[in-house]
């Protein structure tokens, strides 16, 4: 089972619940040691290690986690921010008292603290609400300023958990590796969460964890699609994708999507361009060009890679919706049933599957809003143009956010800025598209093509053609393939995401 992304009210929940069950300190205790056991790993002893502890719970875990790195012999220091001490009679007052009694020493301006080779962030946690100011902004600058390895303790602070989002205009903590407690939270894994948290660590605390509507994606979740292909096979066992765009000036876009489609697995590939007549791609003499695709002779279809609005594109797309194979729309397409209603009623009426892949700006388009606004709640917004149209949006981005219309949702954790380049998207949806011409339930059809196009990217951030997306993806693909044929699907589950990338990736050393 993938990972749980819990919701702060849930983490609450939990907290109040396990808090009564095995006592008011105990997860506190638990948290810090956790995090002293993740510092030692990072940085054998000797070593200095500088903790900044809130007046909080999050706080309180800095100052446990500081006293068992001193009991480890590392050298250890930690800053009582803003001078403000717990409260008493609070686990994190008794948690400071405790680090007091082994003859901690606390500081209030972190200035003074000595250099350090490990500073840990315990400043603020999840129940951060309002804006940083004052003291805090200059102890959140001092860390970000450190030459040392950055640790935040559940989420880095300033950041939102359910958003990913800066709580405020001031930017907060920036972390090398983020140990986030209990379970982990969507604002991790999405908008620039993704950025500032580093390499996550979830560490359960010995507590069961109830199922969520939000999970990361990972190959447990995809695992029909890591089933070995048959000996004996013909490529009509892998299905016949149809893939329309193309318009005037944009003819890469669909030949891209194309293209993705075949290194996916796709048996054939239709490919028909609404304003240019090629019947021949020197570049990949595979596709199969057509005036008109007859819908009868595929399995499912991509409408939208460079379409156009033209006359032509709009009458391809009212007809592709009235079909009852599985629908991935991209690009022009998306365009233009944001601005006719007919068409977004037509769309939320389809009994197909239908997936729509709009980046933040066609997400803006779709809910009649603002990219600040989808970018201010990737989850919510992904949720809301699925219960808009009635399909499983995937909105594209940092910590792309896969929903369905019943709430139901998955935030991709793989991918890096190297994806941001021409053609890109197109590469994804003829991803898709192959997974679903190939006949692998929805589920692992969408959520195998964005784990792995992501993964495509991973140790590159600039430099990256759309071209050579597929064929890294395939690589990852078909190593993921060897790994479950030689030791089964449990190996997937005790791996990292991180860990898994890099022991597959195309681009590696």
């Amino acid at each position: 089972m993938s990972e749980q992304l819990l919701e702060l009210s849930t983490l609450r929940e939990l907290e109040e619940k396990n808090a009564r069950i095995l006592g008011p300190y105990t997860l506190m205790e638990r948290a810090g040691t956790a995090a002293a056991d993740l510092v030692c790993h990072l940085h054998e002893s000797p070593c200095t290690v500088t903790v900044l502890c809130g007046p909080g719970n999050n706080g309180g875990d800095g100052y446990v986690c500081a006293r068992a790195l001193v009991e480890r012999g590392y050298d250890v220091y930690c800053v009582q921010v803003a001078g403000k001490s717990p409260k008493e009679g609070t686990n994190a007052y008794k948690a400071k008292q405790m680090w007091e009694e082994i003859g901690g020493r606390t500081f209030e301006d972190p200035y003074n603290a000595p250099k350090s080779q490990v500073v840990v962030d315990a400043i603020f946690g999840i129940g951060l609400n309002k804006p940083l100011k004052g003291e805090y902004i200059d102890a959140v600058q001092w860390y970000n300023e450190r030459e040392a390895v950055h640790v935040s303790l559940d989420i880095p602070t300033g950041l939102d958990s359910q958003t990913g989002q800066w709580i405020g205009s001031m930017p907060g903590c920036r972390s090398d590796v983020t140990i986030t407690f209990l379970a982990g939270k969507p604002g991790l894994f999405t908008g620039i969460g993704q950025e500032v948290c580093g390499h996550v660590h979830t560490d359960n605390l010995g507590v069961s964890i109830p199922l969520s509507n939000i999970n990361l994606v990972e190959p447990i979740d995809f695992k029909s699609v890591l089933a070995p292909r048959k000996l004996i096979s013909s490529k009509k066992d892998f299905g016949r994708l149809g893939i329309i765009g193309g318009g005037k000036g944009k003819v890469g876009a669909a030949l891209i999507a194309g293209a993705a489609a075949l290194r996916m697995g796709a048996g054939s590939v239709l490919v028909e361009l609404v304003e240019e007549n090629l019947v021949y791609d020197p570049g990949c003499p595979e596709l199969m060009f057509r005036e008109k695709i007859d819908f009868s002779e595929i399995d499912a279809l991509v409408i939208g890679p460079g379409l156009g609005f033209s006359q032509t594109a709009r009458q391809r797309l009212n007809e592709a919706l009235d079909l009852q194979i599985p629908l991935i729309i991209d690009a022009d397409a998306l365009t233009m049933i944001a601005q006719d209603s007919e068409l977004t009623s037509k769309t939320a009426q389809r009994s197909a599957h239908t997936v729509l892949t709009p980046h933040p700006g066609e997400a803006a388009r779709l809910l009649k809003t603002t990219v600040k606004d989808v970018q201010s709640d990737r989850v919510m917004r992904a949720q809301e143009i699925s219960v808009l149209t009635g399909t499983v949006t995937v909105l594209k981005g940092s910590g792309t956010v896969i929903a369905q219309k019943s709430g139901i949702t998955w935030i991709n954790p793989t991918g890096t800025a190297g994806l941001a380049t021409a053609g890109s998207g197109d590469v994804l949806c003829g991803m898709i598209g192959a997974m679903f011409a190939q006949k692998f339930d929805f589920v692992s059809a969408i959520l195998s093509s964005i784990y792995l196009h992501g993964a495509a990217s991973e140790n590159i951030d600039c430099g990256l053609l759309a071209g050579d997306i597929a064929p890294s993806a395939l690589h990852i693909l078909q190593n993921l393939r060897m790994d479950v044929k030689k030791n089964g699907l449990k190996q997937l589950g005790e791996l990292s995401c991180h860990q898994r990338i890099a022991s597959h990736n195309f681009y590696s050393a």
